[in-house]
């Protein structure tokens, strides 16, 4: 996200740029309001860091002139200072600040309130464009068409993910992109493994819409859920007469209301042993036959399978076959635990908080820094639908602007019980070792010394008696090396 920066002081400027261009931003310095009102007029921004009192034109100035412009409409102002005054802070943000913060600022909540403006951002073009693209089909259809393009709305907002989960990391991204390729060839089934709640029916989706919505039917089947002896006509159908008790003219399968589309098979690994065989000659043959029935019957259908247990497991205890595992896993998808993509917690929090807080008409606007840590220590067993749970349940409990750490009691034992700091990995000064081809030393001591920094957002006096060393000796050596820090 491109954001314009602007204090007149430049040591502080330097500290906030990396700490944003280290999450990923991309940063224009300024050092005066004028010359930012003149970069604002080149370039879009959708984000704005100003200080307040500054030589010239101030940072409330710089706020009312942006929110006056047309362009300004489309940016969030975040406005800092190290002046204490309430009344300060009533004017920003009843100048139309997005948020206030005071010196010396800490980069961590900083780089939250990036990532929930980049979230909201992202919302408001996906929400435009889907605005516009429907408004046109609405406009073009009959009255008796209106009320079914609405339900396809719905259904496409929940099919991109914009209702209940948003792609924030690489990693996840790059699934997105992997499933988009399997969608363009239905001939390919794919294997989708991953953990309980980490959004493999989601992912299946994607597969089956591709970049827009299909029309064609999306057929699930929870394996697990279904009885053994009950799997069978389940999956293929019945001829009229197959069972006692059954309907008199048969009844057709899943794979039969799945034709021209996609059939989702859940929790593929509880499928029972002597129907895989079966299921192994739909794939390969593109044909099946009824329960009951003599006549072979031609599909079309894409096959998508999910499990969360290890399948080359079964496979070694002869409960899953070999070569029904390899042709599913034409294509082959792995979904990483939520605790494996960290990154993604609190803005998945965020929007997930928003869309709560609209649904249940609540009042919260953001998730507090020291809420956001104990998200950030929990591991999250029950993955991404665990934070949905959690999300919804703080919402329907509580009514406040923010989520605070008493909020998230329903969070369990699989985490650092909640006040308790996170266990970190620690230098051992008995125990360790060195490279033999050697290192810098300089190069060494300098990231020590900026972590400390960073862990102490900026402030040189708490970093240097963390270090056992002087604020002087800090500063020196700081110095020295060119680099700069926040004081305080």
């Amino acid at each position: 996200m491109n954001i314009l920066l602007v204090d007149d002081s430049k040591a502080s400027r330097y500290w906030v740029a990396k700490a944003l261009l280290r999450a990923g931003h991309d940063v224009v310095e300024c050092n005066s309001g004028e010359e930012a009102l003149e970069c604002f007029k080149e370039r879009y921004f959708p984000l704005v860091l100003s200080d307040v009192v500054m030589p010239g034109m101030s940072g409330l100035d710089l706020l009312r002139k942006i929110t006056a412009m047309p362009e300004g409409r489309e940016t969030d102002v975040v406005l800092f200072t190290a002046n204490s005054e309430v009344e300060l802070a009533i004017q920003a943000l009843r100048a139309g600040a997005y948020d206030y913060m005071r010196k010396p600022i800490n980069v961590q909540e900083l780089i939250i309130i990036a990532q929930r403006v980049a979230e909201q951002r992202v919302i408001l073009l996906e929400h435009k464009q889907l605005k516009e693209r429907f408004h046109c089909e609405v406009e073009a259809a009959t009255a008796e068409t209106r009320q079914e393009l609405d339900r396809l709305k719905e259904v496409l907002a929940k099919a991109i993910g914009m209702h209940s989960v948003g792609f924030f990391s690489p990693i996840m991204q790059s699934i997105t992109v992997q499933a988009q390729k399997y969608h363009t060839d239905r001939s390919i089934p794919v294997l989708i493994e991953g953990e309980t709640g980490t959004g493999k029916e989601l992912i299946a989706t994607m597969i089956h819409n591709g970049p827009s919505l299909n029309e064609k039917p999306f057929v699930a089947i929870n394996c697990a859920a279904i009885s053994p002896n009950l799997f069978e006509s389940e999956l293929f159908g019945y001829e009229a007469g197959a069972y006692t008790g059954g309907a008199s003219k048969g009844q057709k399968g899943k794979i039969d209301l799945a034709q021209g589309g996609t059939l989702f098979l859940d929790e593929i690994g509880e499928i029972p042993l002597d129907l895989q065989a079966k299921l192994l000659r739909v794939i390969q043959e593109k044909e099946y036959y009824r329960v009951g029935g003599l006549q072979k019957i031609k599909t079309d259908i894409r096959i998508v399978c999910a499990t969360n247990v290890d399948l080359i497991d079964q496979m070694k205890n002869g409960t899953f076959r070999k070569d029904l595992y390899y042709r599913l896993k034409v294509g082959h998808i792995v979904l990483p635990p939520l605790r494996e993509r960290a990154d993604e917690i609190i803005p998945l929090a965020e929007l997930l908080l928003k869309q709560f807080t609209k649904e249940k008409g609540k009042k919260f606007r953001r998730i507090g820094f020291e809420a956001a840590k104990l998200l950030l220590a929990y591991q999250w067993p029950g993955n991404v639908r665990e934070l949905r749970n959690a999300i919804e349940w703080v919402v329907f409990m509580y009514n406040e602007e923010e989520v605070k750490p008493h909020h998230l009691r329903i969070l369990d034992s699989h985490s650092p019980k909640l006040g308790q700091p996170v266990e970190t990995q620690m230098i051992d000064p008995q125990h360790f070792t060195l490279p033999p081809e050697g290192f810098v030393l300089d190069d060494y001591v300098d990231r020590i010394i900026e972590r400390a920094l960073e862990m102490q957002q900026g402030n040189k006096s708490a970093a240097a008696r963390m270090l056992g060393m002087t604020r002087r000796a800090l500063t020196c050596r700081l110095e020295k090396s060119g680099n700069q820090a926040i004081d305080a």
